[in-house]
């Protein structure tokens, strides 16, 4: 049968001018894949946070100097931050899904051999290395993925990511010390490594963001055509992993800044974490209530987070300049804390310098993004996460080291709070060569625009002598005037 003419022919029915638009922004699936990164966050994160409540029982376990027990955490979290740019370069060659169900299952085998205790060697690799590696795994491809399924709300998604956390260390911590009180630190970490499987469980949630889709479902010649565009450039991305590590990164100004402000910051990171508890405890406060203060600590990490995520998500103010200001106000916390002696002291300053952690943890993704762009986003969380790792092997043993000399673990503090602020001062120069950065496009774009208006006039004066010589040359002028 004929087809009238006009009708409508069914296979390009849909507009297919405008580019491909994305099926999942803001929302849809990308709730899913933010709930399973809220889990992976708490479930990577929480272990080495609540560490401090194994960190007494293993320093006497092996009869050892807290120097030699602080790098264990040492190694877990240098592992993670080397391993972080690989687990990206996987996530392409393979898939997110593949990398973080591996991640979770490195983690809790890490977690179950560190419980038989063969020795303290062992712990640095188990619990330290095969734990950091299953950590970072798990960590960075699901991060990946919330920030390519939100855009418009990416601050407010990667405060609730990172707000896992803080919830599972707020209910982990009393949970951790109630288990050891009641078994022993080698049972509790038992139970932990099977608490660690679920991030297999998170992984397999873990949906490719669109490319799949589009390649399949291309019918249109147009929409056809985007499709196989967008195959090959996935084909060529995993082709050209050998380009993943992007050196040229390095020769600008303000993404070395960054590194130095990845390199100070980690001592902020993770030396309260390990030195919190054995800090009350040697001060004389009972082990529960000890363990209690990081349950305190995560609350007001968790205020913090949500709190400086909408803040961030209004845009009233740079995201570095607002995580300059919050690194600073920690830092100053931090060096303050050592001064507390009494339980009531103690829990303020663990809810003040927990809020303004979290504001920071909060903004440091945002803020990386905004810096770099999205598209550096991976090649620069990688190189960052490796130089990271240096000062990771360096913050937490040195503070250990200083804790054996003077035998007073809130010496951990101030490391922690010298290296915050020395940390917020590269902010500042990152912030500085932005703002020339910018200066130098918006020049080079008025110069554009001056250039293109200056040669405006020229092209419509040569336009009219050419239309006028023209017109003198026209035979039928010419027959006019005859």
């Amino acid at each position: 049968m004929s087809r009238e003419f006009g009708a409508a022919d069914p296979a390009v029915e849909k507009p297919v001018d405008g580019p491909p638009t994305p099926k999942y922004v803001d929302g849809g699936y990308g709730w899913v894949i933010l709930a399973s990164c809220f889990v992976v966050t708490g479930l990577s994160m929480s272990f080495v946070k609540t560490f401090g409540i194994f960190f007494l029982d293993i320093q006497e376990y092996f009869d050892t100097l807290a120097f030699k027990v602080s790098w264990i955490t040492a190694i877990t979290v240098a592992v993670f931050h080397v391993c972080s740019p690989i687990a990206s370069a996987l996530s392409l060659l393979l898939s997110h899904r593949v990398i973080i169900i591996i991640g979770g299952i490195l983690s809790s085998l890490g977690v179950l051999l560190g419980s038989f205790g063969f020795s303290l060697l062992a712990m640095y690799l188990t619990t330290g290395f095969l734990v950091g590696l299953g950590n970072g795994f798990a960590w960075v491809p699901s991060v990946s993925l919330v920030t390519q399924y939100f855009t418009e709300r990416r601050p407010l998604a990667n405060a609730i990511a990172s707000c896992g956390e803080c919830v599972f260390t707020f209910i982990f911590t009393p949970f951790y010390q109630w288990l050891v009180d009641q078994m022993s630190w080698r049972q509790a970490m038992m139970i932990i490594a099977g608490i660690q499987l679920n991030l297999c469980v998170c992984g397999a949630l873990m949906r490719p963001y669109q490319a799949q889709k589009k390649c399949q479902n291309a019918t249109s010649p147009s929409a056809a055509t985007s499709g196989n565009d967008l195959c090959s450039t996935s084909a060529k991305r995993k082709k050209n992993l050998a380009h993943f590590f992007d050196l040229p990164l390095l020769k600008q100004p303000k993404f070395i800044c960054m590194i130095f402000f990845g390199f100070f910051s980690v001592a902020g990171f993770f030396a309260p974490a390990i030195y919190l508890i054995p800090h009350a405890q040697n001060i004389g406060i009972e082990d529960f209530q000890a363990a209690l203060l990081m349950a305190y600590w995560s609350a007001g990490d968790l205020i913090g987070r949500l709190g400086c995520g909408w803040l961030a998500n209004l845009r009233l103010m740079k995201s570095i300049r607002l995580t300059t200001i919050m690194v600073t106000i920690l830092s100053i916390a931090l060096s303050l804390f050592p001064v507390a002696k009494s339980y009531t002291l103690l829990v303020i300053f663990s809810c003040v310098s927990g809020f303004f952690f979290g504001t920071m943890l909060a903004l440091i993704v945002t803020l990386l993004t905004d810096v770099m762009g999205v598209d550096k986003l991976d090649n620069a969380l990688g190189l960052i996460m490796f130089f990271r790792a240096i000062g990771c092997l360096l913050g937490p043993p040195l503070a250990g080291f200083l804790v054996d000399i003077t035998g007073d673990y809130g010496i951990g503090f101030y490391v922690a709070g010298g290296g915050l602020f020395i940390a917020a001062s590269f902010l500042v120069l990152a912030d500085y060569f932005l703002n020339q950065e910018q200066k130098c496009s918006q020049n080079t774009v008025k110069q554009m625009e001056k250039l293109i208006s200056e040669r405006q006039p020229q092209e419509d004066v040569e336009k009219e002598q050419l239309g006028n010589i023209q017109t003198e040359r026209d035979p039928m002028n010419e027959v006019s005037e005859t």
